[in-house]
């Protein structure tokens, strides 16, 4: 009995020294897919400076240039697949995962994806078939892809998988491919077959690791796999635990069909952070001033030094909020600019219909105030709780530069006048008494008015 006893203990201690390594605030992604998840875009200066050692990758092969060792970690700088491979969706869901999660939360990612490759390459029972199928000719370098995974990513990712829990815990699964299997009704449940198999083999939980699915490159943006996002959109009724990451807006990179650019695996990466966030049940920053976060339009740029928004043409730069930011518990939205604008720029708010549902026209200010229980617009009134973007909107060429934007309860910003009184479809012609009542422009007495949010003198 006593025997028994001891080597009970003994199980027991070596069991807790087995785990006394594993850090819980070490957040482990395993990511799986095809070229953009691979990274088909070459990395710019901005995506090798800045990154956060918070941010590691596990070598999942080995490394000639940079040196790495198969099963080790690193600091996320890219390529993260492979050598010779480029900027993919893992790197900024990464670098923004840790800017947004505490400072004492690390993140990890275990990236396998081969470039082409049709979602059978992850299944261990077709597998070798497909790459049997491969022309030796014209496909040599898929069938190279696959040798640097011994023929099998599925267990590659596993064994990893394996290595990364010594050190973290694994909190979800990134998966993007479909280009390969496009359109096919089919792909939903391959893909939830891959799912249940990495949950249990690794002993997961699905509840507690999510799959988080991305849509293939727009048909607006240049993409011909487009149709695959109906089956993209399928997944959280096939699996129950995924979300699907928005593409829209994501541009291509001009020359293929398939790929995103630079920008739009920066802004791809972060909406998949946007959705691992959410699912972690932390809140996604408001404000965010990055010009993959804070997405200017076709005409518009927008540089996150200076926080400067230039327009070509008429156009938007937006913040957007797939869940809906609830922003009831504030009084005040304050927009402040370091200069005067000159472009007749205003602010829109998109509400519960996804629709520009208040405007406000900037004007000469440079300090707004929205009065966030006073959304107005077209006698309609917008809940503060359900803001799904908010946007800088100009009619024409010319720039904004922001100093800050924020949410506020300080009576400092208690408007003293009309300023944030909601815009109607022709605001310029509005003018309202010092009461906040609409009155006849057209028959005005001499006196103070507010007019675009301001003080006149008629």
């Amino acid at each position: 009995m006593k025997k028994l006893m001891l080597i009970t203990v003994l199980l027991a201690t070596r069991l807790l020294g087995a785990n006394a390594d594993v850090d819980s605030n070490f957040y482990i992604y395993i990511c799986f897919g095809q070229s953009n998840m691979e990274g088909n875009a070459q990395p710019e200066s901005i995506d090798k400076t800045g990154i956060d050692q918070r941010f590691q990758m596990l070598a999942c092969v080995d490394f000639s240039s940079p040196y790495r060792k198969m099963g080790q970690w690193y600091k996320a700088t890219p390529p993260l697949v492979r050598q010779g491979t480029g900027l993919g969706v893992a790197d900024y869901f990464g670098r923004t995962m840790v800017e947004c999660l505490p400072e004492n939360v690390k993140v990890g990612v275990v990236d396998v994806a081969i470039g082409g490759t049709k979602i059978e390459g992850f299944m261990q029972e077709e597998v070798a078939g497909y790459i049997g199928s491969m022309n030796p000719s014209s496909e040599s370098w898929l069938i190279n892809y696959y040798k640097a995974y011994n023929n099998d990513p599925y267990k590659r990712i596993v064994d990893m998988a394996k290595i990364a829990q010594q050190s973290g815990v694994i909190k979800g699964i990134l998966l993007h491919q479909g280009c390969s299997n496009n359109g096919q009704s089919d792909w939903p449940q391959k893909v939830k077959t891959i799912y249940n198999r990495l949950i249990e083999d690794l002993g997961l939980n699905a509840a507690d690791v999510p799959l988080f699915v991305g849509e293939t490159l727009y048909q607006n943006q240049g993409g011909s796999c487009y149709a695959h996002n109906t089956q993209v959109a399928r997944m959280p009724s096939v699996v129950p635990t995924s979300y699907v990451v928005s593409s829209d807006g994501c541009p291509g990179n001009g020359v293929d069909s398939y790929h995103f650019s630079a920008l739009g695996y920066r802004i791809l990466g972060s909406r998949y952070a946007a959705e691992a966030l959410y699912a972690l049940g932390v809140q996604y920053p408001f404000f965010l001033f990055h010009n993959y976060t804070f997405v200017p339009s076709k005409n518009a740029s927008f540089n996150a030094t200076t926080r400067t928004i230039t327009y070509k043409d008429a156009g938007l730069t937006t913040w957007t909020y797939p869940h809906f930011a609830d922003w009831s518990g504030y009084k005040y939205l304050v927009v402040k600019l370091k200069e005067q604008q000159t472009i007749d720029a205003e602010v829109w708010l998109y509400g519960a219909n996804k629709n520009v549902s208040y405007r406000d026209a900037i004007g000469d200010r440079t300090t707004v105030v929205i009065d966030l229980h006073n959304l107005k617009m077209n006698n309609k009134v917008m809940d503060p709780s359900q803001v799904y973007k908010m946007a800088f909107r100009s009619p024409k060429a010319g720039k904004i530069v922001i100093d800050d934007v924020f949410l506020s309860n300080d009576s400092e910003y208690e408007p003293t006048g009309i300023s944030s009184l909601a815009a109607d479809s022709s605001l310029k012609g509005v003018y309202y008494d010092l009461n906040g009542r609409r009155v006849n422009e057209k028959a005005l007495k001499s006196g103070i008015y507010i007019r675009q949010g301001k003080k006149v003198i008629r």
